[in-house]
């Protein structure tokens, strides 16, 4: 039985994934390290010694992430434009992407100490969120192929 064009292939597949869960599992060791292993200073709550390394692996998944999604658009995201497939969910994760692009940048080169945790919210709220999109935008798909088959 043949595969829609627009599906990917195993090994394009499992790079998605192995790229974007390290960037979400990475987000979500930050976040447990902010929010629940802050640790007591002599001025308050002081950040955990694991923050930055964090930070750093987040950041370099980040880019990883950049290249593969950006591998998407020639062959899925171009194909499945074409034949009118999954659009909408498909361009819900294309907002979702753009817009946790969007929130990193600016996180990392615009904001100042009074925007910064806003944005940052903002960031890991739409982050968590685009996990549910995903897999939403991955079942659609797979009903879809079903059908057509």
């Amino acid at each position: 039985m043949p595969r829609p064009s627009m599906r990917l292939s195993q090994r394009h597949e499992r790079w998605v994934y192995a790229i974007g869960s390290l960037l979400f599992l990475s987000g979500l060791g930050w976040l447990f390290a902010h929010y629940f292993l802050a640790v007591p200073g002599e001025f308050g709550e002081a950040h955990h010694p694991s923050e930055p390394w964090w930070l750093r692996l987040h950041g370099a998944a980040a880019m990883g992430f950049l290249m593969v999604f950006g591998s998407l658009f020639q062959g899925h995201i171009a194909r499945a434009w074409h034949l009118r497939k999954n659009l909408p969910s498909g361009l819900f994760m294309l907002g979702l992407v753009m817009l946790l692009v969007l929130t990193g940048y600016g996180l990392y080169y615009v904001t100042d100490e009074q925007s910064r945790p806003g944005i940052s919210t903002t960031h890991w709220a739409i982050g968590i969120f685009t996990i549910a999109g995903l897999l939403l935008h991955v079942k659609l798909g797979k009903k879809s192929y079903l059908k057509s088959a």
